[in-house]
């Protein structure tokens, strides 16, 4: 590393569990983040400025008023230029930290083009609104072996999920079954508290750090919080399920 770069990151390196071994994986770390709203835009923010070498962010949505609230890589020049998020995220990136590779791919992510998106990825964050994409990423990280963390944001409260395939549990593992339409609260119907997101958030972004740099304490099950009621629960899980459809079969 050179001594611009190490100045940039230097009271990330004087910590002793990154220190510049754990800056250089950093830095060659190729994290694809699926959705750029609420989470997706701070678990990005997180890290880029922590210095992940190669970050690309996948949305198909364009900026909305509504999204300003909570969305911080976006404000009102975004939103009166009509931007896509991922194209409005890859340049708001690219102005916090010049010296990483950023891709924003404007695109729907389905089961036909989910591998792709993800080959040669380090780590897979989830920066989604709905468990069907979660569980076509679900699905393609456990068929690849490459670690993916859950993070959900609503009303008040939200959950992290650290998700390494062969070790931990996997969604389908935990939640066996996409919810049926409608059974769960959206930020469409229940709201969301804006600083929650970056809580949930911080917590996912820092299990991703941890993941990258091979040290610290990994969530291994949920990690729950309320910021309303002043709640932090951690439920443990019993790893894979010998009878999970994706894991097991």
């Amino acid at each position: 590393m050179t001594g611009k770069t190490l100045a940039r990151y230097e009271r990330q390196t004087i910590f002793h569990g990154i220190g510049e071994e754990g800056q250089r994986k950093l830095l060659a770390a190729r994290v694809v983040v699926v959705g750029c709203g609420a989470t997706g835009t701070n678990i990005a923010n997180h890290l880029a400025r922590t210095g992940v070498g190669h970050l690309t962010v996948v949305d198909r949505d364009f900026i909305e008023l509504n999204n300003l609230q909570r969305q911080l890589l976006f404000d009102e020049h975004d939103l009166a230029e009509n931007l896509p998020k991922a194209v409005a995220a890859e340049r708001k990136l690219r102005a916090i930290n010049s010296e990483i590779e950023v891709t924003g791919i404007v695109t729907d992510v389905n089961a036909e083009n989910i591998e792709a998106l993800i080959a040669g990825a380090t780590l897979v964050m989830d920066g989604t609104d709905n468990f069907e994409t979660r569980y076509i990423v679900n699905d393609a990280c456990v068929k690849h072996n490459i670690p993916w963390i859950y993070t959900g944001a609503v009303s008040s409260y939200g959950m992290s999920q650290t998700i390494v395939p062969g070790e931990t549990a996997c969604l389908r593992c935990m939640f066996n079954d996409i919810p049926p339409a409608g059974s769960t609260a959206t930020c469409d119907t229940a709201g969301v508290v804006g600083p929650l997101v970056s809580v949930v958030a911080g917590i996912s972004a820092s299990e991703a750090i941890k993941l990258i740099v091979e040290q610290g304490e990994r969530n291994e099950g949920i990690i729950h919080a309320d910021v309303w009621y002043n709640t932090y629960e951690q439920f443990a899980n019993n790893g894979p399920r010998p009878d999970c459809p994706a894991c097991g079969q």
